[in-house]
């Protein structure tokens, strides 16, 4: 089923037992002001968005649901890229697992080219976007041949991702 991006709310705000998230684009178009802050050394204002996403994850955390997620570092890295490296640390301090894999690793591993989120073991959301990094369509998935590909996928990944904490290549 292919619903709009602005549902992804409340397919988010659905969850009962997990979230999972694979992320592998370069950029986002969500983020372009933000980004354009911090590429400028500007200070980083916080939005409603921002206050809203943060008190998602809280809820869920402190409910017992785990929101993880595994982020490809392209090669070379992306000033978005960079600029998540800096600036995750609102998003974990607020629950949420969040890990990092280079992009060589990912392709050996065979991990798709696409955003995907796994809700409550019982879905796949698979995200589109456009050659502009906008987000044009969610498909929402859940037969059973994809979300066996797509858990096979979460299962092989999540070992080799390194958690936010322990990356080592942190940088301004």
């Amino acid at each position: 089923m292919l619903v709009q991006p602005d549902e992804l709310g409340a397919l988010l705000g659905a969850v009962r037992r997990s979230s999972w998230r694979w992320e592998c684009q370069g950029n986002y178009a969500v983020d372009g002001e933000d980004l354009r802050r911090w590429l400028a050394g500007e200070p980083t204002v916080e939005t409603d968005d921002d206050r809203a996403w943060v008190d998602y994850v809280r809820r869920l955390h402190t409910a017992g649901i785990p929101f993880e997620r595994v982020r490809m570092l392209t090669e070379p890295l992306t000033d978005y890229l960079r600029w998540m490296l800096d600036t995750t640390d609102r998003n974990v301090d607020a629950g949420e697992d969040i890990r990092w894999i280079e992009q060589r690793l990912a392709v050996e591993l065979g991990m798709p080219g696409y955003d995907f989120y796994i809700l409550d073991d019982e879905r796949v959301v698979i995200m589109r976007f456009d050659d502009t990094a906008a987000l044009t369509v969610l498909e929402v998935v859940e037969d059973r041949d994809t979300l066996a590909r797509h858990r096979a996928w979460r299962d092989l990944v999540w070992p080799h991702a390194i958690r936010h904490a322990d990356y080592p290549h942190k940088m301004p």
